[in-house]
């Protein structure tokens, strides 16, 4: 299993506030479509529903992500329906002190050894791209 992590973002509330947003999807559509133009743009073309995201990538068309682990405080993770691969993709947060918290995504899958130099950057891209959507939903 390959592992492509976000670098680690900090937000300026505790892990428990973090996690409370992070793990209740039922508001993120909201969210989302109340953000900065300019950042919807970085987050791409992404929806939520009660307990799962819904991320459309070019290439394959919609990938499914439910909610498959709670951890309070700590972690979230999500498994990816239907995909060809075992695909886990977590928020884990990490709480620096009463007022921080610092939050890295993960995206776990299971690819051979050969097609890592070709998906592997773009697996960091989105993990990138999951830790950035997650930073920005948490702030506001």
């Amino acid at each position: 299993m390959a592992t492509y992590s976000s670098k680690p973002i900090e937000i300026p509330m505790q892990a428990e506030s973090v996690y409370e947003k992070v793990s209740n999807l039922s508001g993120f559509q909201e969210r989302i479509d109340n953000l900065p133009q300019d950042v919807k743009d970085k987050i791409g073309a992404v929806r939520f529903t009660e307990d799962s995201i819904i991320i459309n990538a070019a290439t394959v068309g919609d990938m499914v992500l439910s909610i498959s682990e709670k951890v309070p405080g700590k972690r979230v993770a999500f498994t990816a329906n239907g995909a060809p691969v075992p695909i886990v993709m977590s928020i884990n947060l990490e709480n620096i002190d009463n007022e921080k918290t610092l939050v890295t995504t993960c995206i776990d899958v299971e690819i051979p050894a050969m097609l890592k130099p070709l998906v592997g950057p773009k697996l960091q891209e989105a993990a990138e791209k999951f830790g950035d959507m997650i930073g920005n939903i948490a702030k506001y």
